[in-house]
């Protein structure tokens, strides 16, 4: 993934953070729809070194992280999504 990817984004996916951490087989970039904040991991961190950010509301992907887990603890972000690029 480029400094691009997020124009190249194929897939979305609703993310459901009801029950567990949201933890796919690959990487992913996020955005919410409503806005809050997230505890997450970049794509090479582990579970001990992630990020906790806020984000703005946002129909795009406009978050350059590429990230591998979003943690149901701490999160108060509403109407995230995956997005999957090439």
């Amino acid at each position: 993934m480029g400094q691009n990817a997020k124009e190249n984004i194929v897939r979305v996916i609703p993310v459901d953070l009801t029950t567990t951490d949201y933890e796919p087989s690959g990487c992913f970039f996020i955005r919410s729809g409503a806005g809050g904040v997230i505890k997450y991991c970049p794509c090479s961190n582990d579970d001990d070194h992630f990020i906790i950010k806020t984000l703005d509301p946002s129909a795009k992907f406009d978050d350059p992280e590429y990230c591998r887990k979003i943690f149901k603890d701490t999160t108060t972000a509403t109407e995230i999504y995956a997005g999957y690029g090439v």
